[in-house]
This record gives structure tokens, C-alpha cells and sequence, in this order.
């Protein structure tokens, strides 16, 4: 079969439900086998995933077909799309070498031909893991946001797991191993395609996330990769406690730009303006959010007292000039929330060019580079300066709660470290509230219980938001400053604090009672605080 015949359409699928989805889309949410590191739709495997997706397949039988010789092989019966109320058969042979689609042929190959190897994958969970945690993670996914754009990460991996499954089963992704290359399309009129044995595929693993891991979490699974524990040398960074501390003094000390993410809340930010000092780096900051303009970013030609205009740096230019001749970190806050015209801005500065391109471009440079370089698009203007002076560190909260803008693979890729950010085990954040805010005892082991079951809640929908580490040093202070120690007094300074943002808001705008006093009743049967009335 024709390979190229999967790309063919370059339509939308919006008649599939999925008007965000159009074949040939190009991305990076790559297949472990896909070394190429690129990947483009395919319209017919999106519509594939789609409609398994969706619950369409009714029935699948590993069995004897009564094509070719009774060869063993799998058999599905799946809903038509096109004509709501039918059905149409499929069937695929054990060794791959035919396939049979409804209305299919040498010229035609219908989106069953990736239905096919999902379910003879159900019989080989193990060797096609790849394809089946990526399926985990969209169904997931799809079970909490259904088919809308907020899938679309999970969608597009586990389509390039498809494709790669579809085409070498559960070998290296190699010619020698191309199954689908030589593969024979079929149509058929059969009114029956079974004959002898036939042994029921398990279709709940299809919709059931839980299932598949459950499956694959046994003797024998990948050993996941240690999250890196602080030593010695993690040193005094103001007090800040967890192993990214250290890992971005080194990145940035190695010249590295660092991309860090996670939760709200986590010392992203504090974490950056430690290590800047640390390495006596000029700190510069933008802060991404909605209605930056453009003086936020890059600057603009502004209106003067005498009437002139005269264009004004903003903190990138003024960033590039200082980094001329002293080192300097960039950080952009909230990156996801800069609007795209100034991050292309931005993935033009972080390509570095060489002395002689800059020399070719009129730069009165010396040396050989890098350099970063950026033209203010209102003046014509070319700044730049020595990459080695200049250190890019960006934050975001990448996390469909938080997300503006989707963060562009291309920026993406010019961040040689990503460093994740989460919550401080139990302990740690004990720790870390006792020494900022000096709270003791039952106290701050109470707070930080209850700021752990806050962020349990949210993943599970429970909450609408959940207390972050600022939020939890900030009710911390209060409590310490108030002398807090009843169960009432302290959450009369959450009420001052988090309420609004964790518990949410009814519809007359006050503070959710409800969860407000779930969160009281969970405080007080911990048992580590006197009781007071309830307010």
C-alpha cells in the first residue's frame, strides 16, 4: 500500500468533530521510534483515532478469516461514519501482508486501516507500549475536555505512535521492517469473513486509561528516570529548597537558556533572581501577560514633554545593550501568555548568528561569535551582543488552567534545559514554613496537610484551584503574626489569603461556602489544632 496515501487529504477534520485538526499539520509531539524529530498528520489516522475514540468499534475478534486461505488473522465491526445506524466489517491478517476495508482497494484506503493494528495491539499490549501509554494519556485527556483543542498535545502523540505502529508494528522503525509498504488493500463482500475459533478482543481498555496502565505497571516495565536529590553543593541559594536550585545555577553557568515549568506558586521566580545574583548576572524581566504592548516587550517611539517622539528601549533592548559588555539574565515570566508577535521577536534573537554574518549584515562586530541579534521593526535599528553575555531563562504554567498561548515547538527548542517545577515533599515544606515565616509545631504541619489535600482535590476536580507555595507561606505569616492557633482563628486567615482563589466563586460572587467549610472540616479532623466555633 501506498504510504503517501495516508497524507493525501490536507482537509479539516471539522466534519469529524475536530475543526482544530486538518491533515498534514506539522508538529513535535513525536513517537518514541520518530528519530527525525519532526511529524506531520495524517488525516486518515486522526480520524482512525477519532473514531475509536469515540466508542465506534462494536465488536473485535482475534479469529480464522475465510479470505486467503483461512488464515488467522482479527476481525472488527465498527459504526459507518458516513451513514449513522450502519456498520461495516474490517479485517487485518496476523502477518500483516492484506488488509480488507469497506469500499477499500490498491487506490483506496479508508480510515479503518488504523483501527486495524490498535486492536491487534490489544493482544500485544507489552511490545507496543510506546503507542499504548501515549493512548493512555489522550483518553485521559479526552475523557476530561472531549474532542476540543485542549487534547490537542495528546492527540498529535498519539497519532505519530499510530503511524509508527501502523507501519512497523512492534519493530525499529527501519525499511527492512516496513510492514505496511507491501501490504495489499482489499475490499470485500463477504457476508461472513469468520470461520472456526474466535476469541473476543477486550474493548474496555479502548476508554479506560486506568486499564492500560494497570496493565503495563508490572515486572519487566521501563524504570523510570530518578528525579535528582540536593547534596552538599546545593548550597545556600537564599534558603531555597529542591534540586532545581542547582540544576539551573549549573545550566546557566554552562551558557544553557532554561525553560522552567510547573504549577503557580512553585519559586520559579525566586529561584531565577537567586541564581542571577548568585552568578552576579544584571537581572531583566518581562512579564508575559494579556495586553502587553509593545514597550513591555521590545519598546516604542513614545511622545516627549517637548513634543518630539523619541523611541524608548523596553527590557529586551535594554537587556541586548547591556549584555554588550556585562553579563545579563533575561527572564520572561508567564511566557505562555506573550502574545506572538513578540515571541517570533523572540525566536529570531535566540537564533545566533556568526561574526561573519553579522559583519555581512553591517554589524561593526569583533570575533568570531556568536552573537545575538534583533531589529527594532519601528527604526530599522540592528542591536546586538556576545551570546556569552546573555542568558535567556523563560517560566510558565503549562497546565490547561493556566495556558494562553500555546508555546510554539520552535521557541521551544531554543531552551537547551527544561527544568520542571512541582510542590516540596511533606517535609521539605514543613521546613521551608518554618524557617520564612516562623511557624511551630502542630501549626505548620496542619497547613501544610491541608495545602497538600487542596492540590489532590484540584487534579481531581474536586476544588477550583489549589494552595500554592506562595499562598501557603503568605497564610503562614498571618497565622504567625495573629497568633493562630485555633482551627477557626486560622482559617480566618485563609478567608484573607486563598479562599477565593482555591474555593471559587458562586454565582453571586461570594466565596464558595461549601468547599470553604469541607476544607475547615478536613483542618479540624486532622486532630493537630484546638477546635473553635465555627464562624
Amino acid at each position: 500500500m501506498n504510504v503517501h496515501a495516508l497524507f493525501g487529504s490536507k482537509k479539516s477534520l471539522g466534519d469529524w468533530g475536530a475543526g482544530w485538526l486538518k491533515g498534514g499539520l506539522e508538529h513535535t509531539h513525536l513517537a518514541a521510534r520518530n528519530a527525525t524529530g519532526k511529524a506531520s498528520l495524517s488525516g486518515t489516522l486522526a480520524k482512525s483515532l477519532i473514531a475509536v475514540l469515540t466508542g465506534s468499534v462494536q465488536s473485535a475478534m482475534a479469529c480464522e478469516l475465510i479470505v486467503d486461505k483461512n488464515r488467522v488473522g482479527y476481525h472488527a465491526v465498527v459504526s459507518s461514519h458516513s451513514s449513522p445506524g450502519k456498520s461495516h466489517k474490517c479485517w487485518i491478517t496476523k502477518d500483516r501482508d492484506k488488509y480488507g476495508f469497506p469500499f477499500g482497494g490498491a487506490g483506496n484506503i479508508t480510515y479503518h486501516v488504523g483501527i486495524l493494528p490498535i486492536l491487534e495491539a490489544l493482544d500485544h499490549m507489552e511490545e507496543a507500549r510506546d503507542f499504548w501509554l501515549a493512548y493512555a494519556d489522550l483518553i485521559k485527556a479526552f475523557n476530561g475536555w472531549g474532542l476540543s483543542p485542549d487534547i490537542k498535545d495528546e492527540f498529535l502523540k498519539a497519532s505519530d505512535e499510530l503511524y509508527y505502529l501502523l507501519r512497523y508494528q512492534f519493530s525499529p522503525s527501519s525499511p527492512g521492517n516496513d510492514r505496511f509498504h507491501s501490504a495489499e488493500a482489499h475490499s470485500h463482500n463477504f457476508a461472513q469473513l469468520v470461520a472456526g475459533s474466535q476469541s473476543p478482543l477486550d474493548l474496555d481498555f479502548l476508554s479506560d486509561p486506568d486499564l492500560i496502565r494497570g496493565k503495563l505497571d508490572k515486572p519487566g516495565k521501563r524504570t523510570p528516570v530518578p528525579t535528582p536529590t540536593p547534596t552538599a553543593d546545593d548550597v545556600n541559594l537564599g534558603g531555597f529548597k529542591g534540586w532545581q536550585g542547582p540544576a539551573l545555577r549549573s545550566a546557566v553557568a554552562c551558557g544553557e537558556n532554561c525553560l522552567l515549568a510547573g504549577p503557580t506558586g512553585t519559586g520559579k521566580t525566586m529561584l531565577t533572581e537567586l541564581v542571577a545574583l548568585d552568578a552576579g548576572y544584571e537581572l531583566v524581566n518581562i512579564e508575559g501577560k494579556e495586553g502587553l504592548v509593545d514597550l513591555d516587550f521590545l519598546g516604542a517611539i513614545l511622545p516627549q514633554a517637548d513634543g518630539s517622539r523619541t523611541w524608548v528601549d523596553g527590557p529586551l533592548l535594554r537587556a541586548m545593550r547591556t549584555a554588550q559588555s556585562n553579563p545579563v539574565l533575561l527572564f520572561i515570566d508567564e511566557i505562555n501568555r506573550v502574545p506572538r508577535e513578540h515571541i517570533n521577536l523572540l525566536l529570531g534573537l535566540m537564533n545566533p548568528k556568526s561574526g561573519d554574518v553579522c559583519r555581512h549584515m553591517g554589524l561593526d562586530v569583533l570575533g568570531d561569535g556568536p552573537f545575538y541579534v534583533v531589529e527594532v521593526p519601528m527604526t530599522s535599528e540592528l542591536v546586538f551582543c556576545p551570546s556569552a553575555h546573555l542568558r535567556v531563562v523563560a517560566a510558565g504554567n503549562f497546565g490547561r488552567a493556566y495556558a494562553v498561548y500555546d508555546l510554539d515547538p520552535a521557541v521551544r527548542r531554543r531552551f537547551d534545559t527544561v527544568i520542571e517545577f512541582e510542590y516540596l515533599p511533606y517535609e521539605q515544606e514543613i521546613e521551608l514554613l518554618r524557617d520564612r515565616t516562623g511557624l511551630k509545631g502542630k501549626a505548620a504541619e496542619a497547613l501544610v496537610k491541608l495545602a497538600g489535600e487542596t492540590r489532590r482535590m484540584m487534579e481531581n476536580g474536586e476544588l477550583p484551584g489549589a494552595i500554592d507555595t506562595a499562598s501557603l507561606l503568605n497564610w503562614a505569616g498571618k497565622c504567625q503574626r495573629k497568633h493562630a492557633i485555633l482551627v477557626e482563628q486560622i482559617m480566618q486567615q485563609a478567608r484573607l489569603t486563598w479562599a477565593d482563589l482555591v474555593c471559587g466563586r458562586d454565582h453571586t460572587g461570594r466565596v464558595n461556602q461549601g468547599n470553604l467549610d469541607a476544607l475547615e472540616d478536613y483542618l479540624e479532623s486532622l486532630g493537630l489544632l484546638p477546635k473553635g466555633a465555627r464562624s
